[in-house]
């Protein structure tokens, strides 16, 4: 009975700690480009950074989370839906590049809880490029951030807390939201980047890289 007891104690206090975890917004104090003093002073224009490079000078691109973020706060106007609309205000979105897991991308959601109570959710993912028998390439898109205990997939953070990717399931409108924001950009990175450049895309930490091959 008190083995019971111990165990019933044990998991009560684990699920407490986990929605306490919820409610703790990620540190970003070194997330470059969030804070307005940390953003370019010099925006630079990401598409059309890319286009240039995909299309015409096959050069390599190299940007940092300072450039892209100062690109979004610039270019993204957040707007809370739903019913809590009222108390929640989705203050920001911002991309984390990290060298983790073999190089993954976190996509943040900002939010701020009745004015002083800040809150995060995150969804990672991953890029994979490869080449075909005819030539060309095939690049997908995953979500994904690695592995928890070499078998977990990871999927994102609520707040502090890092989650499997079944948990997804439930913050999904925001982030397909993001992606109809942002149809025009995806849609020059798929056309432009993928498709005619062959382009690679590679996360260091705090930078992302893009590559594009030889036309020859």
């Amino acid at each position: 009975m008190k083995k019971f007891f111990l165990l019933c104690l044990l998991l009560v206090g684990g699920l407490c700690f986990a929605v306490w975890l919820i409610f703790q917004a990620q540190d970003m104090e070194n997330l470059g480009g969030r804070s307005e003093a940390d953003r370019a002073t010099r925006p630079v224009d990401v598409p059309a950074l890319i286009e240039t490079a995909a299309l015409r000078s096959r050069q390599s691109v190299v940007l940092t989370e300072r450039e892209v973020n100062t690109w979004l706060a610039n270019q993204v106007r957040p707007v809370q839906e739903g019913v809590l609309s009222d108390k929640v205000k989705l203050t920001g979105v911002w991309l984390r590049f990290e060298k983790t897991g073999g190089g993954r991308c976190e996509i943040i959601l900002e939010r701020e809880i009745d004015g002083k109570y800040p809150q995060t959710v995150s969804l990672f993912v991953k890029v994979e490029r490869k080449k075909k028998a005819n030539g060309t390439y095939t690049t997908q898109i995953r979500k994904d951030g690695g592995n928890f205990l070499g078998f977990i997939p990871i999927g994102g953070r609520f707040g502090q807390l890092t989650l499997p990717q079944g948990f997804l399931l439930f913050t999904s409108a925001s982030f397909d939201a993001l992606t109809t924001l942002f149809q025009q950009e995806l849609e020059l990175i798929e056309q432009g980047i993928i498709r005619r450049g062959g382009g690679k895309i590679s996360f260091e930490d705090g930078e992302v890289h893009i590559d594009f091959p030889s036309e020859d």
